[in-house]
């Protein structure tokens, strides 16, 4: 076989495996739209609990159309929309600060179970109860 011959049959591989590999993104994709997390539109009454440092806790009722929970805290004040690369980060929740650098975070949880989501794409539906929970250490979150 000639150097021209291998060259357009090493091109040829290339080519199909790119195609393959868009089908597979492009079926990935249709999976997460169809599987992933759905939101419901229209109104709804969502309450988030937020627990303090202290221990304290303050409920917030939130009457809203947003259909994703991070919307629906930074719009009502209870977060301050504290964009990161990765969506809503929640530094500052019901005006009390995580500080970092004692390895304190805002844990989401929902009715007492840990949220698998950020904040901004976690749906949220009419009657449903949020957490957030300042938390100290990273282990075991």
């Amino acid at each position: 076989m000639s150097k021209a011959n291998k060259a357009k049959g090493g091109n040829r591989t290339v080519v199909i495996a790119a195609i393959v590999l868009a089908i597979v993104v492009a079926a990935l994709l249709l999976v997460w739209r169809t599987m992933g997390p759905q939101s419901a539109a229209g109104g709804k009454t969502v309450t988030v609990q937020v627990v303090h440092e202290d221990g304290s806790s303050r409920d917030f009722t939130l009457n809203t159309d947003e259909e994703f929970l991070g919307a629906a805290l930074i719009a009502d004040g209870v977060v301050e929309d504290n964009q990161s690369a990765y969506g809503l980060y929640i530094l500052t929740a019901d005006g009390e600060t995580a500080d970092e650098s004692k390895q304190e975070w805002w844990k989401l949880t929902k009715e007492g179970e840990m949220v698998n989501t950020g904040a901004d794409v976690t749906p949220i539906a009419d009657g449903e109860h949020y957490e957030l929970t300042l938390t100290v250490g990273y282990d075991g979150f």
